[in-house]
């Protein structure tokens, strides 16, 4: 096949950025310098039994990874491709995670596992797979899954599973599809616990706008389970759903959760700020708190900059699994004689755009005085609603000005608003004044 003049030269510059990116990352794994290039996720397709509220997977599966490439077997056999790519080539991604509406429900999430699993024995490479635990409903799953995290164990290539589930009194915003009535019932969580206390893994809830009065009960309730299995109690990675839904009753419900929560965790480390602090950004302070505070050393806190995404159905390279409509698709990896020569670039301006854009220069965000502690909104929510990636959405602003707003309240009543400030970097040190001072008058 002949290319263009025009073709050859996008191609060439997106191959160069990958080759001092990625790919130089895969090659040395351990080169402290390239850590924000680590990750390749594998989109396997959108299959879920759930339909959670706030998901976008639920509301727009069919336009992100079209029917007409959910073939299960030509996905396994784009994943074998990928897996022989990496290997000629001698790479070796830190983190391979992969992808789905549930995987783990799917004997073709279990196929491309053990392929991925065979192909990176004898390296550092560790594996990710988000799951909504509904695997625990079936006992002969339950072992599946089970004799896949012992084989991982045993080979040094460890998979990590995320627990996405919201907890007991927030579980009602993620429906089974089928309209069945909930399973999930105190026997479920309890099997929940000891799982995850038993392979070493770890909760990720979602905060989300409906059911948002419940989340101090909620919240108490995964520390009761906590010390029940004895698991840490900061064994948690609470993320707010970054949707356009949030009213303002529900923001400021969320305020007074963000208070109460910072006030629960500064009483559990015995009021002790050298003890908070450790909390924070040792332990990562659950994420919602220490992710104002934290820096992360790239333009948006998101992991879209660091992961090199994959559609196996049809070889897509997308910037995210939220942003892979079809005018957003960034490049394809091209296949010549049965195997990946390749990747040929079909939005390099996106891609280029994408992984150099610095969050603080966003339209709106510019001009932000909460824009050092903001961890942004997410581009494909913002894609959905304002019909553009960059573009944030005024109510999930309202909420991140009441999250820092509430932050400054709690920390000056406990009396360590100073500590805060002499604990971060400077442009974050001058934000939080200026929302002390914007408060005061």
């Amino acid at each position: 096949m002949s290319l263009s003049a025009y073709q050859k030269e996008n191609d060439g510059m997106i191959n160069s950025f990958l080759g001092r990116t990625f790919f130089e990352a895969w090659k040395h794994p351990e080169d402290d310098r390239l850590l924000n290039f680590q990750s390749l996720e594998l989109i396997l397709n959108y299959k879920c039994d759930l339909g959670c509220k706030y998901c976008y997977v639920h509301r727009f599966g069919d336009e992100l990874y079209p029917p007409e490439i959910q073939d299960s077997q030509t996905i396994l056999s784009n994943a074998e491709l990928v897996l022989d790519w990496l290997a000629r080539n001698g790479y070796h991604p830190s983190k391979i995670e992969l992808f789905s509406g549930e995987p783990l429900i799917q004997p073709l999430a279990f196929q491309v596992l053990d392929r991925v699993l065979d192909r990176i024995r004898g390296s550092q490479t560790r594996i990710v797979i988000p799951t909504n635990f509904t695997f625990l409903l079936n006992d002969a799953l339950t072992k599946r899954v089970e004799a896949h995290l012992q084989l991982s164990k045993d080979q040094g290539n460890p998979i990590f599973l995320s627990a996405s589930i919201d907890g007991k009194y927030c579980e009602t915003n993620r429906p089974f599809l089928d309209g069945r009535p909930d399973p999930r019932d105190d026997a479920y969580y309890e099997k929940a616990f000891a799982f995850v206390k038993k392979w070493n893994l770890g909760f990720h809830p979602m905060l989300y706008s409906e059911r948002i009065e419940y989340w101090k009960r909620n919240f108490l309730w995964f520390q009761e389970m906590f010390k029940k299995y004895k698991l840490p109690w900061y064994h948690l990675y609470l993320l707010e759903v970054r949707n356009a839904e949030w009213s303002v009753p529900q923001i400021l419900e969320y305020g007074r959760f963000v208070e109460f929560l910072i006030k629960w965790c500064y009483d559990k480390c015995g009021r002790n700020f050298s003890r908070y602090r450790e909390f924070l950004f040792r332990h990562r302070g659950f994420n919602m708190l220490a992710n104002p505070l934290s820096t992360v050393g790239r333009g948006i806190g998101c992991s879209i900059q660091a992961t090199f995404a994959v559609r196996l159905g049809d070889l897509s390279i997308v910037p995210c699994h939220r942003t892979s409509y079809k005018p957003f698709i960034l490049g394809k990896m091209r296949v010549e004689g049965g195997r990946i020569t390749g990747i040929e670039a079909l939005n390099p301006e996106l891609w280029i755009a994408l992984v150099s854009v610095d969050g603080n220069c966003l339209p709106y965000c510019e001009q932000c005085m909460i824009k050092s502690l903001c961890p942004k909104g997410c581009f494909g929510s913002q894609l959905e609603i304002n019909g553009d990636l960059f573009e944030p959405i005024p109510t999930v602003c309202m909420l991140m000005h009441e999250k820092i707003r509430a932050m400054v309240k709690t920390y000056e009543e406990l009396g360590i608003y100073s500590s805060i400030l002499a604990s971060v970097n400077e442009d974050k040190r001058q934000a939080l004044e200026q929302v002390r001072a914007m408060m005061r008058r």
